[in-house]
């Protein structure tokens, strides 16, 4: 076997340039293998590209002789025939073993053992990473889904902006370069990037070995052309994303002639939009147009495009453009809403789907109360910027939902990635995962008796799950897009969820059979709310009115106008008097629900709370009636006394879009954030 391995060294006696060791050479090939430095002896080879070769090795110094990898570099003089756009190619390995071995120091890139340069040949040694590598995964098992391309983005961009950091280029991002194997001392998988031998500094010549090298169907235009960029590496995720989503070579997705790709013709399942222009920017032929750094891209997959992304893909609002400023385009879109012809309400009933049931296993979740939560001193007055009692975790992600049981004691979070995280409030336990759905989970609601977990996804589905054992209870399908909110009735016999196809359906729990489907609102549906009686339910949309319904009869009640915006969340206090709205134009309205006025428009409301400076995007009463508790996008709480109006307090801990809901008990009030973390604040017995 030909390992490649410098066969024509003349001083293997030399200790201190001993590079290559061989017992016997015939015509080049070699009987045994060679040693690296007496230290790592080659197996076998793994590839070859037109400036290195890769082996796999064994560290004959460790007791265990753990494998590991050695890269070489041929010769400058070996590829001298080699010319781009005219010019005579020098390979160069333009960076420093000193940055790689810094960079190897993160858990999710390999680590530099050894780094040697003789005979004008350089070698690399690098950690063995055990696992499977993507392009195996494709052949084995398939496409891959939309939720495992959101996982290989959420690990991978922070290792990309980690590189970029260190002013360092992988330079040859593709499938067969990301591993993915089982994290270290879990159950959990991990990706990891390798393949460091030709990273490129970014302060050095960028006509380099790595411009060259990066494999032709996932390289950026400019670095096929001797260019290479930090966002050319953004380029290159981009298109392994589109080639594991196709099983198609990124060669294949891209019409020459119409000059635009066509990824999504060969789809063999739709992704959301959310998903789609966000590879859409990462792979954009012309690199000031691309995302300019890993930063950008994972802000807009934390904080950008929301559930309502079509709102500003197909707006229904008159826009005035003074300049260019994409703010005060926003600002206009959402403010200046042209009044459209209401159509009349229908109601249509279906009992026709028979829904399979599935029950994965999972652990049983231990809810012994094990802890008291500290208490906080009195305050006095109002407070403002009250700090969170406790931050209860981090998460591995966006926490676009959140829950309590009725007991307080487990809270339920829906996060970017398609699972549930479970923890016990008071410890901050783990008490698992819920896995099934295929897109963020837009909502979660706990049934009145704790036993029972409903999830509303952007995979366009709605699952019941059993909280106690964490078996998937059924699955319920007729919704045509994302589901952004669900709802359980106080009996616990109904679900009301909504969605971005315009409708509300009633589901009934045990069963999964759909019941009815009411029609009415002009765009989206985001949020929908029981009364504490179970015969009213009041949704909120984007069409900027929120709706009452007597559900159980198909009758649209009354339409609430008074917003300038979309209505994202709705609530109904606990005595049933008083439904709170919030929206995009920063105010939340109070309404009398059981106003006796006749009329099916309503246009005045009892109050306008003002003080919000963005969004909002959560609203929660308490247990008791008297506070109402506000979230916005930019992270902050207020907290509202009902009576009079009044603002009570702001609480200040989280740096993104929040979302809230009270312990039943009324002591304390839990945010999950866009920040990646769920807070607990102290509410009760003190009042602010």
């Amino acid at each position: 076997m030909n390992h490649r391995i410098n066969p024509h060294n003349q001083n293997p006696e030399d200790a201190d340039k001993n590079i290559v060791s061989q017992n016997e050479t015939i015509g080049g090939i070699s009987k045994c293998p060679p040693i690296l430095k007496e230290r790592y002896q080659v197996i076998k080879p793994l590839g070859e590209s037109v400036w290195s070769h890769t082996f796999l090795a064994i560290d004959q110094d460790k007791p265990s002789k753990p494998p590991c990898i050695i890269k070489e570099f041929v010769n400058l003089d070996d590829r001298k025939d080699l010319v781009f756009q005219g010019q005579e190619i020098l390979p160069t390995f333009s960076c420093d073993p000193v940055q790689l071995d810094k960079i190897g120091k993160h858990p999710q890139i390999p680590e530099v053992l050894a780094s040697v340069e003789y005979d004008g040949h350089r070698y690399l040694v690098q950690e063995y990473i055990e696992g499977s590598n993507l392009a195996t995964e494709l052949i084995e098992d398939g496409v891959f889904s939309e939720n495992k391309i959101w996982q290989i983005l959420n690990q991978l961009l922070p290792v990309l902006e980690f590189i970029h950091d260190h002013h360092l280029i992988h330079g040859d991002i593709k499938p067969e370069n990301i591993i993915c194997r089982t994290k270290p001392g879990t159950n959990t998988q991990e990706f990891v990037l390798v393949d460091f031998g030709v990273t490129i500094s970014t302060n050095g010549d960028l006509l380099s070995i790595g411009s060259i090298n990066g494999s032709a169907e996932y390289a950026a235009p400019e670095q096929t052309k001797g260019k290479v960029y930090p966002n050319s590496d953004i380029y290159s995720l981009g298109a392994t994303c589109l080639h594991l989503l196709t099983m198609v070579s990124p060669f294949e997705l891209f019409d020459i002639k119409a000059e635009k790709w066509v990824w999504r013709d060969y789809l063999k399942h739709p992704i959301s939009r959310y998903l789609g222009r966000i590879l859409d920017k990462m792979v954009q032929r012309d690199h000031r147009q691309r995302y300019q750094s890993v930063a950008e891209v994972i802000k807009d997959i934390k904080y950008g495009p929301t559930p309502a992304d079509v709102l500003l893909q197909k707006p229904k609002w008159s826009v005035t453009i003074w300049g260019a400023a994409a703010i005060a385009l926003l600002s206009l879109v959402i403010s200046s809403r042209v009044p459209s012809p209401k159509p009349e309400p229908s109601f249509s009933s279906s009992r026709t789907r028979t829904i399979p049931k599935l029950e994965p296993s999972l652990p049983q979740p231990k809810i012994e109360d094990t802890t008291k939560l500290p208490s906080l001193p009195p305050p006095t007055g109002i407070v403002d910027r009250l700090s969170p009692l406790r931050t209860l975790a981090t998460t591995s992600g966006p926490v676009w939902s959140i829950a309590t049981n009725p007991d307080g004691r487990i809270v339920a979070s829906g996060s970017t990635d398609g699972t549930i995280q479970l923890l016990h409030l008071r410890s901050g336990q783990s008490l698992g995962k819920l896995s099934g759905h295929d897109g963020p989970i837009w909502s979660v609601a706990i049934s009145p008796d704790g036993r029972t977990l409903v999830s509303a996804s952007g995979d366009s589905t709605v699952k019941i799950w059993n909280l106690y054992t964490g078996r998937l209870k059924n699955t319920l399908y007729d919704h045509q897009k994302d589901v952004f909110s669900v709802a359980i009735s106080p009996d616990g016999n109904t679900i009301a969820s909504v969605s971005k196809d315009r409708t509300i359906k009633l589901w009934d729990m045990n069963t999964g059979m759909l019941l009815y489907t009411l029609y009415g609102h002009l765009d989206e549906v985001q949020s929908v709310a029981f009364s504490s009686d179970g015969k009213t339910l009041a949704s909120g949309s984007n069409d900027g009115t929120v709706k009452l319904w007597d559900w159980r009869y198909g009758r649209l009640l009354r339409t609430l106008k008074g917003h300038q915006g979309p209505v994202w969340s709705v609530a109904i206090s606990p005595d049933g008097q008083t439904l709170a709205s919030g929206s995009w134009d920063n105010t939340i309205k109070l309404w009398d629900i059981n106003s006796n006025s006749g009329q099916r428009v309503s246009w005045r409301s009892q109050r306008t709370l003002i003080g919000h400076s963005e969004k909002v995007q959560s609203l929660q009463f308490s247990p008791d009636g008297d506070t109402l508790a506000s979230g916005d996008f930019g992270g902050t709480i207020k907290l509202w006394q009902i009576n009079t109006g009044g603002l009570m307090g702001t609480l200040k801990g989280h740096s993104a879009w929040v979302n809230l809901t009270f312990d039943p008990q009324g002591k304390t009030l839990i945010s999950g954030s866009f920040d990646d973390t769920i807070k607990v604040w102290r509410f009760s017995p003190y009042r602010f």
